[in-house]
C-alpha cells in the first residue's frame, strides 16, 4: 500500500467516525480526528518526494480518490458545523448576546450545553481548516504527478528543442 493509499484508508476512517459524531452527537472524537489530519499532511509531503514516472499515473489516481473523499468529509464537517450552530441558538434564545458577552468560565457554569456546542463549532472550523490545507497538499502532489509523467513539463519541452 502506497503512503497515499494509506492516506486515502485513512480519509475513509476519518469520514466514517465524523459520520457517527454526526448521528450520535458525541464529539469525543475531535482532537484524535485532528491529529490524523495533521498526520496526512507529513505523509503527504512524503509521498510527494517518492514520485517517479513509473508510479505518477497510480498515483494521481489515488489522489483523485483522497480528494473525493476530502470533498465528502468536508460535506459532514458542514453538516455538524450547521446543525451544531442550530441547537447553540435554540439552546441560548435571546440570551445569546449576553452569552456570547461573558467570558469563558462564566459561559461555561451558566450555559453548559451552549458552551459545548459552541466548542464544538470551534474544533469543526479547525477540522475544515485542516481539510482544506490537506486538499491543497493533494493538490500540490498530483500537480507533481502531472510533470513526472509528461517529463518534467514545460521545462523538459524547452531543453529538448535546442
Amino acid at each position: 500500500m502506497t503512503s497515499v493509499q494509506s492516506i486515502a484508508s485513512k480519509l475513509s476512517q476519518v469520514s466514517m467516525v465524523l459520520t457517527e459524531m454526526q448521528q450520535s452527537g458525541n464529539c469525543d472524537q475531535l482532537a484524535v480526528i485532528l491529529n490524523d489530519l495533521g498526520q496526512m499532511d507529513a505523509e503527504l509531503k512524503s509521498a510527494q518526494s517518492q514520485i517517479t514516472p513509473e508510479t505518477s499515473e497510480t498515483l494521481r489516481q489515488d489522489l483523485v480518490n483522497c480528494r473525493m473523499a476530502l470533498y465528502g468529509i468536508q460535506n459532514i464537517v458542514s453538516e455538524i458545523r450547521s446543525d451544531t450552530a442550530q441547537r447553540y441558538r435554540q439552546i441560548l434564545g435571546d440570551q445569546k448576546a449576553s452569552f456570547e458577552q461573558m467570558n469563558e468560565p462564566d459561559q461555561q457554569s451558566a450555559y453548559p450545553e451552549a458552551y459545548q456546542h459552541r466548542q464544538v463549532f470551534k474544533q469543526m472550523d479547525e477540522v475544515s481548516g485542516h481539510l482544506h490545507q490537506l486538499n491543497g497538499a493533494i493538490m500540490d502532489v498530483g500537480y507533481q504527478a502531472g510533470r513526472e509523467q509528461n517529463g518534467g513539463g514545460i521545462e523538459n519541452v524547452y531543453l529538448q528543442a535546442d
